[in-house]
C-alpha cells in the first residue's frame, strides 16, 4: 500500500518495448539497478513499468539493443497536477478541504466510550468533561495518558483499568471493570446478622451472638436477628458488652410476588420487500439529519450504520454520516390460547423472582392469578412460597 502510494507520488511511466533486444533490454535494466515492475508479455515485445527519474536512464539502453520503446501511459502526481493545472477553482477546493482536514483533527469532535456494564457512565462522561476530553476540545491541551487514566478510575467505582486513545478527531475510551467479589465481612470485623427479605422464622441455629428474634416471630428486610453486641455480666461489673462477630443460620418462611402485563396475542413480522434510508450528517460534533425521505411506512424495522470519514496519516476528520435504513413490515397478529399466555407469563415471573432468592430456597407453594385489563391483554400475578436462609451479616451500626 504504502509502496503504491510513494510511487504515485513520484510518478511512473508505463512503457512498451518492440524488437528482438527486448528480454536483453529488461537484463542491462536490472543490472543496472533500473527499477522496473509490472514486467507482462505482449505481442511483439514487452509492457513493464519504469520510475519516473528510471525513464531518462534506458534511453542509453534501448540505443543499445536497438529496441522501439513506446510510451503506453504515465501516472503520478505530477501528471495529474498538470491535468487540473488550469482548473483553479477545483485545485482551490482541493486544498482548502486537505487544510480543513488537518485542522480538523487538532480537535476532539467524538468521544466514544467502551467497555461499560455496572459503572456510573454519567459520572466518567463528568470526569472526562473536567479534563477536557469533549467534542470541540483542542487534543494539546489534553492531559497525558497516565493523568486520565488516574482520575477515571479515582473518581468512578469498579473500574480496574482505563485508557484514552486519541485517533485523528475522536477520543476512544477503554474501560475494564472489576469482577465484584461477594460480600464477605472479615472475621475479625463485628457484625450483626440480619434479615435479607421479610419472614417468619421457622429455625434459628445461633452459632456466634446474641438472638434477638425468635421462632415464629415475623421480621421484616433489615431487621436484627442476631446481635454481634453480646452483653456480659459480672459480679464486680454488673453489665458490659463485648462486639463479636455474629455467624447464625435463619431458615424462615418467604412469600415473593410479581405481576406483568402480557398480550393474548404472537406478533411476526414480514419484511415487504420496500426500503428507505435516511442520513444523518455529523460535522465536528453537531448533527443534521436530512428531512427526506419521509418515512410514512405504518410498521417498519430500523437498522444504523456508522461511516466515518478518515484520512491517510489524519485518522478521523470529525465528518461522518450515520445512515438508518427502515425497513416496511406487515404486522400479522395470531392469537394465543389463555393457556400458552399462562404458561409464558408464569416462565416469566418465576425467572424474575429466582433473582432474589438465596441459595437452596425450597419452594413449598405457589398461586398463578390473573385478570383481563382488555380483550388482548391479562394482568398476571404469581405469588411463590419458600423456606430459604434470610440470614445476611451486617457490620455494627448498619454500615
Amino acid at each position: 500500500m504504502f509502496n503504491k502510494f510513494f510511487q504515485f507520488l513520484r510518478g511512473y511511466v508505463i512503457i512498451r518495448i518492440y524488437g528482438k533486444g527486448a528480454e536483453r533490454f529488461l537484463n542491462i535494466c536490472v543490472r543496472r539497478g533500473i527499477n522496473v515492475w509490472n514486467t507482462l508479455p505482449r505481442e511483439n515485445g514487452i509492457e513493464m513499468t519504469v520510475s519516473l527519474n528510471d525513464f531518462f536512464r534506458i534511453r542509453s539502453v534501448a540505443r543499445k539493443c536497438r529496441v522501439k520503446v513506446k510510451v503506453i501511459g504515465k501516472r503520478g502526481l505530477i501528471y495529474t497536477a498538470r491535468s487540473y493545472r488550469k482548473r483553479y477553482v477545483f485545485l482551490a477546493s482541493v486544498i482548502t478541504a486537505v487544510i480543513l482536514c488537518a485542522l480538523s483533527t487538532r480537535f476532539i469532535w467524538l468521544v466514544e466510550i467502551n467497555g461499560v456494564e455496572n459503572s456510573d457512565i454519567n459520572g466518567i462522561v463528568e470526569t472526562l468533561d473536567r479534563m477536557g476530553v469533549k467534542s470541540g476540545s483542542l487534543k494539546s491541551k489534553l492531559p497525558d495518558g497516565m493523568t486520565m487514566k488516574r482520575e477515571i478510575i479515582a473518581n468512578t467505582d469498579n473500574i480496574a483499568w482505563a485508557w484514552v486513545y486519541i485517533e485523528g478527531a475522536k477520543a476512544r475510551v477503554e474501560i475494564y471493570e472489576q469482577i465484584i467479589p461477594p460480600n464477605v465481612i472479615d472475621k475479625s470485623v463485628p457484625c450483626d446478622i440480619v434479615a435479607s427479605c421479610d419472614g417468619v422464622i421457622k429455625k434459628l441455629i445461633v452459632k456466634n451472638g446474641e438472638k434477638v428474634a425468635k421462632e415464629g416471630s415475623a421480621v421484616s428486610a433489615g431487621d436484627v436477628i442476631v446481635s454481634g453486641k453480646v452483653g456480659v455480666y459480672r459480679e464486680e461489673q454488673p453489665e458490659e458488652y463485648i462486639y463479636v462477630h455474629s455467624m447464625a443460620e435463619a431458615q424462615a418462611y418467604t412469600t415473593h410476588t410479581k405481576s406483568g402485563d402480557y398480550k393474548l396475542y404472537y406478533e411476526s413480522r414480514t419484511p415487504t420487500g420496500k426500503r428507505k434510508k435516511r442520513v444523518t450528517a455529523e460535522l465536528f460534533g453537531k448533527a443534521f439529519t436530512l428531512p427526506f425521505p419521509k418515512i410514512d411506512y405504518g410498521d417498519f424495522d430500523a437498522s444504523e450504520e456508522r461511516r466515518e470519514f478518515n484520512v491517510p496519516f489524519f485518522g478521523y476528520t470529525g465528518i461522518a454520516l450515520d445512515v438508518t435504513e427502515y425497513d416496511e413490515v406487515t404486522v400479522n397478529r395470531e392469537p394465543l390460547p389463555l393457556e400458552t399466555a399462562l404458561e409464558f407469563a408464569k416462565n416469566d415471573l418465576e425467572a424474575k423472582i429466582s433473582a432474589e432468592l438465596t441459595p437452596m430456597s425450597s419452594l413449598t407453594d405457589e398461586n398463578l392469578e390473573y385478570e383481563k385489563t382488555d380483550d388482548e391483554t391479562i394482568n398476571v400475578t404469581l405469588r411463590m412460597n419458600f423456606i430459604q436462609n434470610i440470614a445476611t451479616e451486617q457490620p455494627l451500626g448498619g454500615e
